[in-house]
């Protein structure tokens, strides 16, 4: 199996997936966990998710099983893809979540619900010690059956890192700022409405540049983050205002943006501290606010600092609220 293929394949599925209306009436449906390879086979494919009842095999072959699941007095068919292990494991059954790639999927069998519970996940970790990753999942709850509190219905996570080959590993909020890194994190969670019309969504990216050269700066010192939150529709449940304070001689910097639920919300933000060697360090923070509720007259503010970065700074001009998450930094 060619997983290039097999990747369009599901790509195509999942966006036909995306459009079906929501039904059924109880919420979660079983797990996307304890499905592995089994001992001793490149792609003998066995488990049942936690929490069923029962499980039969419909259908089995090399990286693919589909199976009937009752689970909570409801039956369930699972359909689960991988692309086979080069080497069959030789010390236990391998879990499909550590693998390259791997795609699950559920489909209600009551004859009344519609919908898809789906997750597909890509990594390419070469776990050689220098940090450099990328992995993607994406997970489908559409149908109320498949509804998940927290989730929204389609959520696409990113995660790309290139650490320069340097060895030294990359944290989990961004890079280590040192030396040559590159960061880049990226998840989007959209709602859907039954005719398949988007009716919330909610978008946080994050870049980190690390610029430092060890041989002629301290690390760390030569360092960007970029930062975007955007929250509209139903994944905006919030009222409240960002307040940027104006900076004296820069006309057109400053202002308020206010919002009520269900509009839609972008913050911006940039940080940035650059060493100049003996002279010190040269800081820069920029931070954006936008109310696009009306398109054709959308509500913005900026502002901006030559010395403080961090948005918490109480020396800043900058403002912040939950309702976009934790407040970035660097």
């Amino acid at each position: 199996m060619k997983i290039r293929n097999t990747i369009k394949r599901l790509a195509l599925v999942g966006a036909a997936a995306a459009l079906l209306p929501v039904g059924g009436a109880v919420a979660g449906g079983p797990g996307f966990d304890s499905i592995a390879v089994e001992m001793g086979t490149t792609g003998n494919l066995i488990g049942c998710p936690s929490g069923a009842s029962e499980c039969n095999v419909l259908i089995t072959g090399e990286g693919f099983l589909q199976q009937e699941v009752t689970f909570d007095g409801t039956v369930y068919v699972q359909t689960v893809i991988i692309d086979p292990m080069a080497v069959a494991n030789g010390s236990g059954n391998t879990d499909i979540g550590t693998l390259p790639f791997s795609d699950i999927t559920f489909i209600r069998m009551d004859g009344s619900s519609t919908g898809i519970k789906g997750l597909q996940t890509l990594s390419d970790d070469p776990n050689d010690g220098t940090g450099n990753l990328f992995t993607g999942t994406t997970e489908l709850l559409i149908g109320s059956w498949a509804a998940e509190a927290g989730k929204a219905n389609l959520n696409v996570v990113q995660d790309f890192r290139d650490n320069g080959g340097t060895g030294v590993a990359i944290g989990a909020n961004g890079a280590s700022q040192t030396e040559d890194d590159f960061v880049n994190t990226f998840s989007m969670g959209v709602n859907l409405a039954s005719d398949g019309s988007v009716t919330g969504k909610q978008m946080d990216m994050l870049q980190d540049i690390g610029m430092s050269d060890p041989t002629v700066t301290v690390p760390g010192n030569d360092f960007q983050r970029f930062v975007i939150r955007q929250r509209s529709g139903d994944l905006l449940t919030t009222t409240g205002s960002l307040v940027l304070e104006p900076v004296a001689g820069s006309a057109g910097t400053g202002g308020t943006v206010s919002w009520v639920a269900a509009d839609d919300m972008m913050v911006a933000w940039l940080g940035q501290r650059v060493g100049l060697g003996d002279v010190g360090v040269s800081n820069f923070g920029f931070q954006s606010a936008t109310n696009a509720a009306d398109p054709a007259n959308p509500d913005i503010a900026s502002t901006f600092s030559r010395t403080v970065t961090d948005i918490m700074d109480p020396e800043g001009p900058f403002d912040w609220d939950a309702s976009f998450g934790t407040a970035p930094a660097l």
